[in-house]
């Protein structure tokens, strides 16, 4: 049968081998002393910049608080990251002659970290090299630079879209000048109100006519009462050719008539299409106004707030650290060998007894 676990002969065979806890943990603390004294020391400075909201009358200004929009500005931590701002970075300080032979990935992995603390609207930006002096110039360029293409993100957006509405603009103004062209050359081509008077003016003449002809009608009834059959066949040619001239009139009144109809809708669509062009371009007008008035004033703001200082003291590798977890690592291997051996001793010790009943 297996033999009951005794905690007295456990804690009695960890403390006679007290030597063997020393000595592991002091070799082990000697050991990771020396690997770390034998490492370079790497020096990390940080710099930080704000993101300042939007200023002026912009609604995003209202979501400055909101956990959704502080979350939406670790975007910036992308233009920090630019691979392009990192390069020139590299050879602005000539960190590829330090490090040849490592790609520019490894070293940005090694040499940078960005971060955004949770619920602030402030960038950390974090280099670590061995000279202390050049990671707080280079976390300082970086920062600077950061900024800088915010800065010429935002006026290019703006330009962008000052660009837009002047083009808008510049249509809205085309379309006003061609209406009110055409409306001119319609006018001048056959005016309304000259055509509007010879319609007046065969009205007047066809109420002469007319009168002419009520008089010619009253000749020939008398005539014909008396009899008197010359002056009759006289009347009679004159009462016919009024009436072919009423009948010309009245024609040529409505020809004139649809004419000035079809002019006067003419003119009206052409006035309609002025007044629409003309809203067009103050509306326009209006747009690019506001757009520039709000030029500056649509994104969010970068502004350096602590350029750092040149770190005297190494962040890695951390001496203390390193020796405390060397010698708790070593302690917890040392506990489950003493663990170990305690468990195996009993199987030990019946070896002999079983050896020698089978020599009987």
């Amino acid at each position: 049968m297996p033999e009951q676990f005794n905690v007295a002969d456990y804690l009695v065979h960890l403390a006679r081998r007290w030597r063997f806890w020393v000595i592991a943990c002091a070799v082990a603390g000697l050991l990771a002393l020396t690997f770390s004294l034998l490492q370079p020391k790497q020096y990390t400075a940080t710099a930080s910049i704000l993101i300042d909201a939007p200023p002026g009358g912009d609604p995003r200004a209202a979501t400055a608080v909101s956990p959704i929009y502080l979350e939406s500005l670790k975007t910036y931590q992308h233009f920090v990251e630019s691979d392009t701002l990192f390069l020139e970075a590299l050879d602005k300080f000539h960190l590829r002659q330090d490090y040849p032979g490592v790609s520019p990935d490894s070293l940005k992995r090694r040499f940078l970290k960005v971060t955004k603390p949770r619920d602030t609207r402030i960038l950390q930006i974090s280099i670590t090299l061995r000279d202390p002096v050049k990671a707080q110039a280079l976390s300082q360029y970086i920062a600077e630079q950061t900024v800088d293409l915010n800065r010429t993100l935002s006026r290019q957006s703006d330009q962008d879209l000052v660009t837009e509405v002047q083009r808008q603009l510049d249509v809205a103004r085309g379309n006003l000048q061609h209406a009110e062209d055409t409306l001119k050359q319609e006018n001048a081509r056959a005016p309304y109100e000259a055509l509007q008077a010879e319609v007046d003016n065969l009205v007047e003449l066809r109420a002469r006519v007319d009168k002419d002809l009520v008089d010619a009608r009253v000749d020939v009834a008398d005539y014909t009462a008396q009899g008197n059959q010359r002056e009759l066949q006289s009347v009679r040619a004159r009462t016919a050719a009024l009436e072919k001239q009423v009948a010309d009139i009245d024609a040529e009144i409505n020809a004139k008539e649809k004419v000035a109809a079809e002019r006067r809708a003419r003119l009206d669509e052409l006035g309609a299409t002025v007044r629409a062009a003309r809203t067009s371009q103050q509306a326009a007008e209006s747009r690019v106004n506001e757009v520039n008035q709000a030029a500056g004033s649509r994104s969010e703001h970068l502004r350096i707030i602590d350029a750092g200082i040149v770190p005297q003291r190494p962040s890695s590798p951390n001496i203390p650290l390193n020796v405390i977890a060397a010698i708790f690592i070593a302690a917890v291997f040392a506990w489950l060998y003493l663990t170990i051996a305690f468990a195996l001793r009993p199987q030990a010790r019946r070896v002999p007894a079983r050896a020698y009943s089978a020599e009987r």
